[in-house]
């Protein structure tokens, strides 16, 4: 029985194993082709946006505009290799990428940033909605008498205009980036106006796509809105609290590479719970972004997700070139040049006149003009909702997208006029500046100390610039000491310190100094090098463990430099010395002249040297010490200006311990007591003649002194008794 048990279970084995390799031999037939063609489709795109991008930074532009243009003009050739099939998988891929782009969108947006310019960010923004909004209907009701086989109806008209009431953050955040304005006053009401305009174009897509089944209840029409109203309301109250968590959580692993996974399954999570909502897949990533930007791990997500939203980001931008009918652009060029200059103006001209009216002059207006003329990538979603739901014919989705390509092709183009028309305008129009009346608000911090890593160190440094109410803010690559510096109310972010985005978050233009509290000479090295391209003038401390170290961290300009094992033996070496009773002065100027010595080739050529040197050759002269009166003193009971000690002794009393209290600087007529201490300030010399005068032992600390004094009078009690 055992053996037939076997050899069934054999039999199975075999059949299964047969069954399972037939199959899997009919998949990989039927889509071994489509697999192929899909990474021939992958290698054709990353070589065009490879080629554009080098074409674009060559010539100096934003390399979006390389990948557009590399799109439109190799997008032929890709579709006639890859297929249809190899075309909807690159399809799927650039959904991912708008996607993962408006996250990192989301993540690079901050409340704190928005609430300077909120009134007119928001305000601002929904009066240009509405204003664009109708103006673009009035447009497309304008081409209707024309072409009437463009469009459908009203619902058609006004969807025409929802595709054109807001900007590509995208493409205005890459070109402000490329441009070094970021961080500026009009980069901050572009980004915020940006921001509120794509908030807006879902909810009103979703209404206008629903107009037409009003005649079948007013529920069924709203009910994709009240879904995606729920879902926004959900993401920004309960989303706020538990993503975070989560997030918290996965970086308790100390992984990278768990974290990035992470980041990125929630965006596409959420996207995909937002597009069940009735929504939208990329309007679901960016409110995640949103929700995500200004907690703990908000900048630590945005540079961990960089390399993979930049991959796909160039995907979306190459194939949003490969879908422009080129033909259709060639016959249809005069209306696409005219609707790319009419729907960008009704933006750009409303928006510069608000912030005109808002108070903000100087360049905003100007840069509200050229730099607001690219159309969202949310148009994208619209023209594909508008085909899907019948609004929208082929025409009319080809006419739409050919308008939104090009005005992302000119709109960098048209941004970098703002500068010189600015200057012309200054020069001319407007011989003096018109004033603002909204300038930029002070950042949060200015001024700070910007302390690296370190752990427990970075948080003792912090408790002592607290004390001392100096600004701070510790930047934490390890997620335990994260969590123990927020314990502490310490000021602090996690992030990596190499990389730009975390250094801006710190504030690493507007610090003071850098201390880098962290061992490890490479990464020391590449916060150096990041941090002196964002600011050229930061003074910078750093942590050395070695010789090899501090050679090569000179090596790199860097004179203030700290060894934790040498200062260790000092501080050793000192309190050996104050155990055998040497002065505490000698002590330090001993120790002094040693750390001196060990840092002077490092030192030598550094600002502020040949004074150390001048200073250190005039330490000898004069310095303090502490004298103890004794009960059988010449000096005891007798006033300052009794004894004469400055003139008698060349020495200068700057300070008397009585009985535990302490009088600085005292008068010519206080009275030196037996037991009290002096502070001596005088030379090495003099002191020692005075001390022989007073009949003082050997120079002692006021604590020394105060212990002496105490076995004194315990003793005197006891002989009483």
């Amino acid at each position: 029985m055992p053996e037939m048990i076997s050899l069934m279970h054999e039999v199975w084995n075999s059949l299964f194993y047969f069954v399972w390799g037939a199959l899997y031999k009919v998949h990989a037939a039927i889509l071994g082709s489509s697999v192929k063609l899909f990474v021939l489709a992958m290698i054709l795109i990353l070589l065009t946006g490879l080629a554009g991008g080098l074409a674009a930074k060559k010539l100096k532009q934003p390399l979006i505009l390389g990948y557009i243009l590399a799109g439109v003009l190799a997008g032929t050739l890709i579709k006639s290799a890859v297929g249809s099939a190899g075309a909807m998988a690159l399809d799927s891929l650039a959904d991912m990428g708008v996607a993962l782009l408006l996250f990192s969108m989301g993540l690079e947006f901050s409340k704190a940033d928005l609430k300077p310019v909120y009134k007119v960010s928001v305000w601002g923004s929904l009066a240009q909605v509405f204003f664009t909004l109708i103006s673009g209907a009035a447009l497309a009701w304008g081409i209707s008498r024309y072409r009437p086989e463009l469009f459908t109806g009203p619902a058609s008209w006004l969807l025409f205009g929802c595709a054109f009431v807001s900007t590509s953050t995208a493409v205005v955040l890459k070109t402000l980036k490329s441009r070094r304005r970021t961080g500026t006053l009009s980069y901050r009401v572009m980004i915020g106006i940006s921001i509120v305009q794509d908030l807006t174009v879902i909810p009103l897509m979703l209404l206008i796509c629903r107009l037409d089944d009003l005649s079948s209840g007013f529920l069924k029409a709203f009910f994709p809105i009240c879904t995606g109203t729920v879902f926004m309301v959900l993401m920004l109250t309960a989303g706020s609290k538990y993503i975070p968590m989560w997030l918290r959580h996965i970086a308790r692993f100390e992984s990278k590479e768990l974290f990035l996974l992470a980041v990125t399954v929630l965006a596409l999570g959420i996207g995909l719970v937002a597009d069940m909502a009735g929504t939208s897949f990329s309007f679901g990533a960016f409110i995640a972004g949103i929700v995500l930007s200004d907690s703990d791990y908000g900048k630590k997500a945005l540079y961990e997700l960089m390399p993979v939203r930049d991959i796909f980001a160039m995907l979306f931008f190459v194939s949003i070139g490969m879908m422009l009918d080129v033909s259709f652009l060639i016959r249809n060029a005069a209306l696409v040049l005219i609707l790319t200059a009419a729907t960008g103006m009704t933006r750009t001209i409303f928006l510069s006149a608000v912030t005109a009216k808002a108070g903000y002059r100087n360049v905003i207006p100007i840069a509200m003009f050229f730099g607001m003329f690219p159309t969202s990538e949310m148009a994208f979603v619209v023209i594909q909702t508008g085909k899907n739901t019948g609004l929208f014919p082929a025409a009319l989705y080809s006419l739409i997208l050919c308008v939104v390509v090009c005005s992302m092709i000119t709109g960098p183009m048209l941004d970098s006029l703002t500068s010189p028309v600015y200057s012309l305008f200054r020069k001319t129009i407007w011989k003096k500046a018109p004033s603002s009346d909204i300038v930029m608000p002070p950042p949060a911090l200015m001024g700070h100390v910007i302390i690296a890593g370190g752990g427990a160190i970075a948080r003792f440094m912090a408790k002592l610039f607290t004390n001392l109410k100096f600004p701070y803010l510790i930047i934490e690559t390890e997620h335990p000491a994260f969590q123990e510096a927020k314990k502490a109310s310490l000021l602090c972010i996690y992030g990596d310190p190499r990389q730009d985005v975390i250094l801006s978050t710190a504030g690493i233009s507007e610090a003071g100094i850098l201390l880098l509290a962290s061992p490890g000479l490479e990464n020391n090295l590449a916060i150096i090098r990041r941090a002196r391209a964002l600011n050229p003038d930061i003074k910078i401390v750093a942590r050395a463990e070695s010789e090899r170290e501090v050679e090569e961290l000179h090596r790199q300009n860097i004179h203030e430099i700290v060894q934790p094992r040498f200062e260790a033996g000092l501080e050793l070496t000192r309190q050996a010395l104050l155990s055998m009773n040497v002065p505490p002065i000698e002590i330090q100027n001993f120790l002094d002249s040693i750390r001196f010595d060990r840092y002077k080739p490092l030192m030598e050529g550094s600002e502020g040297f040949s004074a150390i040197e001048r200073m250190r050759s005039f330490a000898g002269l004069t310095a303090l010490n502490w004298i103890r009166i004794p009960a059988d003193s010449v000096f005891a009971g007798k006033t300052l200006k009794e004894t004469a000690v400055r003139s008698q002794y060349g020495v200068s009393i700057v300070g008397i311990l009585h009985e535990g209290r302490f009088t600085s600087n005292p008068g010519p007529g206080c009275v030196m007591n037996p037991g009290d201490i002096l502070a001596v300030m005088g030379t090495a010399e003099d002191q020692k003649l005075f001390g022989e005068a007073a009949g003082a032992g050997p120079s002692s600390t006021p604590a020394e002194a105060r212990r002496d004094q105490t076995e004194a009078e315990n003793l005197e009690t006891k002989k009483t008794e």
